[in-house]
C-alpha cells in the first residue's frame, strides 16, 4: 500500500471521544478495543464502554465515544537483519 502525505488529524475530548482523519478501515471493534487502519498503519485504541458513532469510509472521517485508556500505532518495522545491515 503505498503511503499518502495527508495531514492526519487525531482529536481526543477529556479521554471520552475520539475523532481521526485519514481512517482506510475499521478492522475489529469492541466495547474494550477498536482496531483500524490508518493510511497503512495499524491503529489499536483500548478503553471501556468504547462504541462508534460515526464513519465515512470514503473521507476517512472517524468518531468513537467511551473512556479511552491507550493508542497504539503497530508500524512493520521489517526483518531484525535488514534493518541492522542499511
Amino acid at each position: 500500500m503505498q503511503e499518502t502525505d495527508g495531514i492526519q488529524k487525531l482529536t481526543l475530548e477529556n479521554r471520552r471521544k475520539l475523532v481521526m482523519d485519514g481512517v482506510d478501515s475499521v478492522d475489529a471493534f469492541s466495547e474494550r478495543e477498536l482496531r483500524l487502519t490508518l493510511n497503512g498503519t495499524k491503529v489499536l485504541i483500548g478503553g471501556e464502554g468504547l462504541k462508534i458513532t460515526a464513519y465515512n469510509k470514503g473521507t476517512g472521517a472517524f468518531c468513537a465515544d467511551g473512556k479511552i485508556c491507550s493508542i497504539r500505532y503497530d508500524e512493520k518495522k521489517g526483518p531484525l537483519l535488514k534493518r541492522i545491515f542499511k
